[in-house]
């Protein structure tokens, strides 16, 4: 197929004084006439012109040739090169390699057919990963952190290591470091490198987690063994994994447990060797697994996972929860906002009016300016907690200053009561941590859960490193974010951009079923993209990032729009 677009070019194989003949699965190509020189048993699958040069593909290698046949630098790959395409100036090619990736290559500078990043793409064609040859990476909005990770080898007969990167979000999940790299720009990538340190050893070292059993506990503190995979008791609603950690040089940090891929209990294990989590058991098929952190919390190690029936628990009629936080008088006068209160209200109303017939019930719980301090809002989650039963759906949206801490680069929602903003160290005191956040809401047994993050900064973008939010929550993560400037602006005198875009889709605009159900899945995805229409009609730039970190995009129903 000829490639199209604006950095592409379609693959030529003459151009003058360049002929090449002979190479299409071949193990004797020529140029002008002459043979070009492979490796025993090595055959030439793809080329294209590039420039005054040629650039081949065979099983094993990318090669590439003078006009005189003479061999310029060689790379090796991952499978065959079946395609290639160069771009216009011929400073990069991309391979289409029998691995399923498409990958970038140098054609100019210090070191021509160098790597500069990789692209695979799932067979559902809603799942990617595009990596690094360093290992950060992004993904697409319907997951595909799970299709790739880090592998690096060690000494002969020694095992690998290895870390999908699921397990390595915190530390390698960088979209911008990413972009850089695929427009040749290293810089990004080898300052991020240094603030890591040595990955090998950061990888070999991540703690280990072992299930030693599964029980059910009584109210008499008993716990009755009991075997995953086999049959299990009909009613069974509660079982207590047992784990072994083992810290193998980074100390042990939290401990999470899933299930049907939502966090559903972070723990501290307080520096003990074995513990015991109790986990409530959705209706029907449940897959269990536990993550057990590194004391920094960068990297986890997981459990396979295990498989419970609890037939027989009543799976009562959904119930919706919304939580709207929104935050413009802040105690602290310089971070005063105009309009996140109102979109907490405008957000909360249209999600409550979107669940009419389609949830047995609404609650909704709405905390602006002074109810929105730390305590408050940990307090309400807290509740919320002890209210959701796993049957129902759970929706989080979180408007106000969003600031990205320096050198952890971790996010922090800053609650009401904020009044010493003069760094780092003194917001991280007084804010709402990502790790807090994601605490709070592992306790939230909701079966659905979505979290809309609409915030605003000072300096650094937050939005990247909000991304672990989803991830190590297992819940959908919609998430603008903002210049102040921008977010003193209304879109309509009465809301922000944001919340303007979740009101549409919300009343019509996403897209629907044949029943006037708008999923989670479409309300992110319109969402998403319709933010930066929006800003661009007030003359800002501003996008939304839509993630999933469940690995079957399983969707849930949001709203319902009346015809």
């Amino acid at each position: 197929m000829p490639a199209s677009g604006a950095g592409v070019a379609s693959s030529a194989v003459s151009a003058p004084g360049l002929s090449l003949a002979d190479w299409r699965d071949s193990p004797a190509p020529k140029l002008n006439g002459q043979a070009l020189a492979l490796g025993r048993g090595e055959i030439s699958r793809s080329a294209a012109i590039a420039g005054d040069r040629l650039l081949l593909g065979t099983d094993t290698h990318l090669r590439l040739f003078d006009r005189r046949g003479r061999q310029l630098p060689e790379a090796a790959v991952t499978g065959a090169a079946w395609a290639l395409a160069v771009a216009p100036a011929a400073s990069v090619a991309v391979a289409a390699l029998g691995d399923g990736t498409l990958r970038w290559f140098d054609l100019d500078g210090e070191r021509p057919l160098a790597e500069r990043g990789a692209l695979f793409v799932h067979a559902d064609g809603a799942r990617w990963a595009l990596f690094t040859p360093e290992g950060f990476f992004d993904h697409a909005e319907g997951g595909g952190q799970h299709l790739v990770g880090v592998h690096l080898n060690r000494r002969a007969a020694e095992q690998p290591d290895w870390a999908s990167f699921t397990q390595a979000y915190r530390a390698l999940y960088a979209p911008a470091v990413v972009r850089a790299r695929l427009a040749g720009d290293v810089t990004a990538a080898r300052r991020r490198l240094a603030e890591l340190g040595d990955r090998r050893a950061v990888i070999a070292r991540q703690p280990r987690v072992t299930v030693t059993g599964l029980c059910v506990p009584d109210v008499s503190g008993e716990c009755r063994a009991l075997e995953a995979e086999s049959s299990q008791p009909h009613g069974l609603s509660r079982v207590r994994i047992r784990l072994r950690l083992e810290d193998r040089g980074l100390g042990l940090g939290p401990v999470d447990v899933f299930r049907n891929g939502r966090n559903v209990g972070r723990v501290d294990p307080a520096g003990l060797a074995e513990i015991g989590i109790d986990v409530a058991l959705d209706p029907g098929v449940n897959t269990l697994q536990a993550r057990a952190w590194d004391q920094a919390v960068r990297l986890f190690a997981e459990t396979p996972v295990l498989r419970l029936d609890a037939r027989g628990v009543e799976d009562r009629a959904a119930r919706l929860f919304i939580m709207a936080v929104g935050v413009d008088r802040y105690r602290n006068p310089q971070l005063a906002l105009r309009f996140a209160a109102a979109d907490a209200t405008t957000v909360a109303q249209a999600l409550r009016d979107g669940a009419v017939g389609l949830f047995a019930s609404a609650e909704v719980t709405v905390l602006t300016d002074e109810a929105a301090t730390r305590e408050g809002i940990l307090a309400a989650l807290e509740r919320l907690s002890r209210e959701i039963g796993p049957q129902d759906t759970s929706l989080l949206y979180l408007a106000g200053h969003g600031v990205k801490t320096e050198p952890d680069e971790r996010f922090l929602f800053l609650p009401q009561d904020v009044e010493d903003a003069s760094s780092s160290e003194a917001l991280r005191r007084q804010g709402l941590s990502d790790e807090v956040l994601v605490g709070a809401l592992s306790r939230i047994r909701a079966r659905n859960g979505f979290l809309f993050m609409d915030t605003c900064y000072a300096g650094q973008v937050a939005v990247d490193a909000l991304a672990s939010v989803g991830n190590e929550t297992g819940r959908y993560l919609l998430t603008a974010s903002t210049s102040v400037q921008e977010a003193l602006d209304s879109y309509d005198d009465r809301n922000g951009v944001f919340a303007v875009a979740v009101r549409k889709a919300l009343t019509g605009r996403a897209g629907r079923d044949e029943r006037g159900i708008v999923s989670a899945l479409a309300l992110g995805e319109y969402v998403s993209r319709r933010v930066g229409v929006l800003a661009r009609e007030k003359g800002h730039a501003r996008d939304a990032v839509f993630r999933t970190a469940q690995r079957d995009l399983r969707s849930f129903p949001i709203a319902r729009v009346s015809p």
